[in-house]
């Protein structure tokens, strides 16, 4: 009798490895994006990624002058977001100080990244610009000298969260009037959550709401500090065109103004030392929630001390 063994094939079903790549100061874009043999710079990275992959970026100074885009093609996923961070402890600092005016520093365009221990100064315009980008993480990252707002929100940018960041003398020559520390405005999206940030010393506002096109969004802040608005990185005022409020969380200039509502919720936030209002509503019709907020030492344009709140309809104000 014949014994026949018949051998059946399983076939394993295992998910993608996920990739890491580094970036170093030292390194090339011609290399593979080792650790051993990193990449030069943060775009080669990004152009590589998939859902799920993780760029480390090596400390040191990168000199740049074209904007770093991370575009809607590069996203991640829910389960699997798109990683870039400093390595370790390392700083890696982004100079975009030899770019010309207008250009920004990262361009964030794509859902579901995760960016975290960066420092971004001097671009020509923000210093990072989330447009069109939703369920994003920014975190532990610092945002200075640029030439406009450290860090804007537009375009239906929506349910991003930006956690432990700063935002410090950022300033907009030659007009000094829009340079905010942190800007969810103009056409942003809903949902947007800063936890645990700082803006000081910013040309314009700490943070700004001000709308132009978006409407019925709310914008939520919880333990956020903002101080020393208003006034250039030496001290020296720059005129009134450099509103200086701590939080101003509205308003809007285009023909339907008044039905623009930008609902903000503060909590535990402080606002400090700024030119003109610790807390401005500035004319917006949405709502203002203020929970055990603190606002002290600021000054309208008149020079006289006021209390901290400017608004016309805080819900609570405890």
């Amino acid at each position: 009798m014949k014994i026949v063994l018949l051998c059946l094939s399983c076939i394993v079903l295992t998910p993608p490895l996920l990739a890491q790549k580094y970036v170093a100061t030292n390194g090339d874009d011609a290399n593979p994006g080792t650790f051993e043999q990193p990449f030069g710079t943060i775009a080669k990275a990004v152009a590589e990624v998939l859902p799920g992959d993780t760029i480390y970026v090596r400390g040191g100074v990168y000199d740049l002058t074209a904007t770093i885009t991370i575009t809607a093609a590069r996203s991640g996923t829910e389960s699997q977001m798109i990683t870039l961070t400093a390595f370790n402890d390392e700083v890696p600092i982004l100079d975009f100080s030899g770019q010309s005016l207008g250009s920004r520093g990262i361009s964030m365009r794509a859902n579901y990244w995760h960016i975290r221990g960066l420092q971004i100064k001097g671009a020509g315009d923000n210093g990072m610009e989330i447009n069109f980008g939703s369920h994003n993480i920014i975190e532990n990252c610092a945002f200075f000298e640029n030439r406009d707002t450290g860090l804007q929100l537009s375009n239906g940018s929506a349910n991003n969260r930006i956690i432990n960041c700063d935002s410090y003398y950022n300033a907009d020559p030659p007009d000094y009037a829009d340079a905010d520390g942190f800007a969810p405005k103009l056409t942003v999206g809903s949902g947007n959550y800063f936890y645990g940030c700082r803006a000081w010393g910013n040309v314009d506002d700490g943070w700004d709401g001000y709308l132009r096109g978006a409407d019925d969004v709310t914008t939520t802040l919880e333990n956020c500090w903002t101080w020393g608005n208003g006034y250039l990185k030496d001290g020296s005022d720059p005129g009134p065109q450099a509103n200086g409020n701590g939080f101003k969380m509205g308003g809007g200039d285009n023909s339907n103004s008044e039905q623009l509502m930008h609902h903000a919720i503060l909590i535990n936030c402080v606002a400090f030392d700024n030119k003109n209002k610790g807390f401005d509503q500035n004319n917006n019709v949405g709502s203002m929630t203020l929970l055990h907020c603190t606002g002290y030492g600021n000054r309208e344009a008149t020079g006289r001390r006021i209390t901290e709140f400017s608004a016309r309809s805080i819900l609570d104000k405890y």
